[in-house]
């Protein structure tokens, strides 16, 4: 596919291979961020890389920075990338060139296939002009792009997020998640109005978060943070924006959890939240956790840019 060049930049035509984009790899502290770099040169050699930044937002900006092509695509530190991507075209007529294009990824301990953290298109000035997380001017802004920054969510999963190399790295993605999770737009749900208010979908991933993953290592730590995550933002009303700060959810972690306790505080937290939320939080052990993955709806890849909900 043919590139325009302006002012010294490479911009896309109307139909873009994937191919041929930019790829920058973001990474910060993930303890499998350099064998899944390594994993990315070998299948993406072009690929660059933004390391040790901090702050979701200044890392991404300096991602824009240097990328040579107008959309450029960001793949993060504890991402592994499936080759079938390298291998699509993007028609422009067929999503908006100016949103960010988010595909789905699998989630190596409890089986999810959706947003959260799989591969991100970003088209460069979007991504430049942006302000969310540690530079969010609108509290909505605070703890993730989707809610102020246009998006596509698109339907299709190309990679995996292996989240539990250790036991901090796993508590610390499902504590983030049980947070997120528990927001409307970015604000408190009263517990009295959760089960009312939350979006449905958002529920089934975060009971899924709490519910499934002890029958893979380190699973139970994602699973506890989640729902310490959950309980901390709905019930206890806890400041949930430290979630953007790496270094302030590895000193939580540190202070929060005990690893003789952990399966006491799943089933204590489990009780809570089913008692305080009225949500379906259930103490499954790894065979049960097995076969809810073994019997979870598969999905199949589609068009690289349908829409998660049409």
């Amino acid at each position: 596919m043919a590139h325009e060049y302006y002012r010294g930049r490479i911009r896309m035509a109307k139909k873009t291979r994937v191919s041929d984009l930019d790829f920058i790899y973001i990474s910060y502290k993930e303890p499998n961020k350099e064998n899944n770099w390594a994993d990315l040169k070998n299948k993406v050699p072009w690929a660059k890389r933004v390391d040790n930044v901090k702050g979701f937002d200044s890392a991404h900006k300096k991602a824009a920075e240097i990328a040579e092509t107008d959309f450029f695509v960001s793949v993060d530190g504890d991402n592994i990338l499936d080759e079938q991507f390298l291998l699509e075209t993007l028609d422009w007529s067929k999503t908006n060139p100016k949103a960010v294009h988010r595909w789905r990824a699998k989630n190596n301990v409890n089986g999810l296939i959706y947003g959260n953290g799989g591969l991100v298109g970003w088209p460069r000035e979007t991504c430049l002009q942006m302000q969310t997380h540690e530079n969010a001017k609108d509290k909505k802004a605070e703890i993730d792009f989707c809610w102020t920054v246009p998006h596509e969510n698109l339907a299709n999963c190309y990679s995996t997020t292996v989240i539990n190399s250790t036991k901090s790295q796993a508590w610390i993605a499902g504590y983030r998640e049980g947070v997120k999770m528990s927001l409307e737009q970015g604000e408190h749900i009263p517990p009295a109005d959760f089960i009312k208010k939350v979006w449905p979908q958002n529920l089934r991933i975060l009971t899924t978060w709490m519910t499934i993953g002890a029958d893979v290592e380190h699973g139970k730590y994602a699973m506890l943070g989640a729902r310490m995550g959950c309980y901390s933002t709905t019930v206890n009303t806890n400041e949930w924006v430290q979630v953007r700060d790496l270094e302030k959810m590895l000193d939580l972690y540190q202070n929060a959890v005990i690893d003789e306790k952990v399966d006491e505080d799943l089933k204590l937290y489990g009780e809570s939240l089913r008692r305080q939320l009225d949500i379906p939080v259930s103490d499954l052990d790894e065979y049960q956790s097995k076969f809810f993955k073994f019997v979870m709806p598969q999905k199949n890849n589609k068009g690289v840019q349908d829409r998660e909900y049409q």
